[in-house]
């Protein structure tokens, strides 16, 4: 059985831009306190996340194969094509997400003095 994406890698690289363009947006319109109109719709974690979720799937749909052999003993192979631009978007997608979750964690976990 073999598994092969059906996705070709610059389509997905372009698709994976243009969805991170929407955290990006937001991040940058966060860290420089603007009020933009947009920003509230924008602004849903559903949104924020499911961007970041779409575009890292893709690409890594695109440069991932996987093929099992079910032979004396089975063989499993994973094979990553390196494609600069799919890896950049992956790249780029999880610093986005890190960036996101610990604005989270500090925004929501903040130090607390004991009595």
């Amino acid at each position: 059985m073999r598994m092969v994406s059906s996705i070709k890698p610059t389509v997905a690289a372009r698709w994976g831009i243009t969805l991170l363009i929407v955290p990006i947006y937001f991040i940058s319109a966060s860290a420089l306190r603007q009020d933009a109109p947009e920003i509230s719709l924008l602004g849903s974690p559903i949104i924020l996340l499911g961007s970041l979720l779409v575009a890292f799937a893709l690409n890594a749909l695109s440069i991932l194969s996987v093929s099992f052999h079910s032979d004396v003993p089975p063989v499993l192979n994973l094979s990553l094509s390196l494609r600069f631009w799919n890896l950049t978007v992956i790249v780029t997608g999880l610093l986005l997400l890190s960036v996101l979750l610990g604005y989270a964690f500090v925004e929501n976990f903040q130090a607390r003095l004991g009595r």
